[in-house]
């Protein structure tokens, strides 16, 4: 009992007395940030500030922190004491909060005829602020962007608490007093990335130029000057609930009556006069035009090749645990709310294999000869990660595009697809479109089902025919998919290659002919 007391009262003069604010020590922003950035809507911030603080207790208030900031991750380094208490404020400043918080005050309303341009001034109290906003001036009762008149609005006074950037406050006790290199370290949302490639194939399709672009998202307020940047790649095992708190949005409405009444509301276009809080100070505007200048392939081409040539560029690859780091050769800037590219992979000449691929079941087939299948092969390129070759690189999922050159020197497009996450010694597989001058005709020559003692039996007698109607040798791989039980094959003309799969084929056809692969299969259920 007597420890509890002793522990009690020692909490008790640890705490500021009811009423009592500890000094409070603002740090305006961050001498240096860095970012990492993770998959699935995440990053971590990491900023180095120099704060003079008094010994003992104090408030240092951390201006200008994420907006996105996951407050309850954030973590103070690098400082000689402890933390005690940490809040995070963020009281946006915009028309919506500035008439909330003004209520009772005084705020002078300025009113332009937009014909003759004439101007006139008004002092008015605001009364009330809810689905529109309602002034007294000089004992008359007027609505807010009601008088048909374009309207602008002074503030004598900025209302206690609202700010452009979000702070976050925490109590310290310092050891000494001086100034301190303090490091913190937090969690935010709604920073993605994600790898962009472009594969520029030569004319022969068995090697071509490789470039890959780590493109970073900010949808946050706050920007990074110069900051060093990485991206994490690989799976992230997280929590999903843990995220940013969302701030109610709150809005403004024109509330209208007809003149000398307070009936019947004057409808308007809501979207003319209504702004939410996740907007800039003053009304919503339609976005600007844009208008781009129009460019050759060959221009496009040239911007490749200009970016093509900074290697000294190149993010870096390093190994973190199981997953994969990308650091930036040097530091970047990721403005608000913007997206931005860096290059991490350019490689001039790398192996490519094309192959024809076709996946089918035994189940899915008509046992009838009369009504064969004709399915066109999924083509398919294949970039040599192997560890002796070119790349010889971890490659992060993302979207590849592949493009080549015609006759006339024409870039051309291709396809463009999703590439998975690919270790060193595997190949990057580019599947695109299906084919229509390769094709497989698969037909069902016999079939029977039969009673075994330990199941039924199934017997499928097959011929394949590959039809290849271009003008060079097409590699074709056919691969049984499905589970089935006691598996064999019987009277095969082309033996199975386990390189390819467990119940896979790989054949070359030759240019403008056919080949027929013939086969019984026998399985159990």
């Amino acid at each position: 009992m007597r420890l509890f007391l002793t522990v009690f009262l020692i909490m008790l003069w640890a705490l500021p007395a009811n009423g009592q604010d500890l000094p409070k020590v603002v740090s305006d922003g961050a001498d240096a940030t860095a970012l990492t950035i993770y998959p699935d809507n995440l990053a971590l911030i990491t900023e180095r500030r120099t704060i003079d603080l008094p010994a003992g207790k104090s408030t240092i208030v951390f201006d200008g922190v994420n907006d996105r900031m996951i407050a309850s991750s954030a973590m103070l380094r690098a400082f000689s004491g402890f933390s005690i208490e940490r809040n995070f404020d963020y009281a946006l400043l915009n028309k919506a909060n500035l008439f909330d918080r003004s209520v009772g005050e005084y705020v002078t309303l300025t009113r332009t005829h937009k014909k003759t341009g004439k101007v006139t001034r008004d002092r008015a109290k605001i009364v009330s602020v809810g689905e529109g906003v309602v002034f007294d001036i000089d004992g008359k009762i007027e609505t807010f962007q009601c008088s048909g008149l374009s309207e602008g609005t002074w503030f004598e006074n900025l209302p206690e608490g609202l700010t452009n950037k979000p702070k976050l406050s925490i109590d310290v006790d310092a050891e000494e007093a001086g100034p301190q290199d303090v490091v913190i370290s937090y969690l935010a949302d709604r920073f993605s990335w994600k790898s962009d490639y472009r594969l520029d194939l030569n004319k022969d399709e068995v090697s071509g130029g490789l470039n890959g672009w780590l493109t970073i998202n900010n949808q946050t307020s706050q920007s990074f000057m110069k900051a060093p940047t990485a991206v994490i790649a690989g799976k992230l095992n997280r929590n999903y609930q843990t995220k940013a708190q969302d701030f109610p949005s709150k809005s403004i409405y024109a509330n209208c009556w007809p003149r000398q009444s307070t009936q019947t509301p004057i409808p308007v276009n809501p979207s003319l006069y209504m702004e939410r809080s996740n907007s800039n100070l003053g009304f919503m505007s339609a976005p600007p035009r844009v208008e781009m200048e129009s460019l050759e392939m060959s221009d496009l081409d040239q911007v490749v090749v200009t970016g093509s040539r900074m290697a000294k560029q190149e993010a870096t690859q390093e190994e973190f645990g199981d997953y994969k780091l990308y650091r930036t050769a040097e530091p970047v800037t990721v403005a608000a709310y913007q997206t931005k590219q860096v290059i991490f992979i350019n490689e001039p000449d790398v192996e490519v294999e094309k192959v024809y691929s076709l996946d089918f079941q035994l189940g899915w087939l008509q046992p009838r000869a009369e009504r064969p299948n004709v399915t066109p092969a999924i083509i398919e390129y294949r970039l040599d990660n192997s560890r002796d070759g070119k790349l010889a690189k971890p490659l992060p999922k993302g979207v590849m595009r592949v493009l080549t050159r015609n006759e006339n020197r024409k870039l051309l497009v291709i396809g463009e697809t999703d590439v998975v996450d690919t270790a060193i010694d595997n190949p990057m597989k580019i599947y695109l479109d299906e084919s229509h001058l390769v094709q497989i005709q698969t037909s069902v020559l016999d079939h029977k089902n039969y009673k075994t003692s330990k199941g039924r039996r199934y017997e499928f007698k097959m011929e394949q025919t590959i039809n290849n109607a271009t003008e060079v040798p097409a590699k074709v791989e056919i691969n049984l998919i499905g589970t089935y039980n006691s598996f064999r094959l019987e009277n095969e003309n082309v033996g199975m290659d386990s390189d390819v799969g467990p119940r896979s084929w790989a054949i070359t056809v030759a240019p403008n002919t056919s080949f027929d692969l013939t086969y019984t299969a026998i399985y159990d259920s």
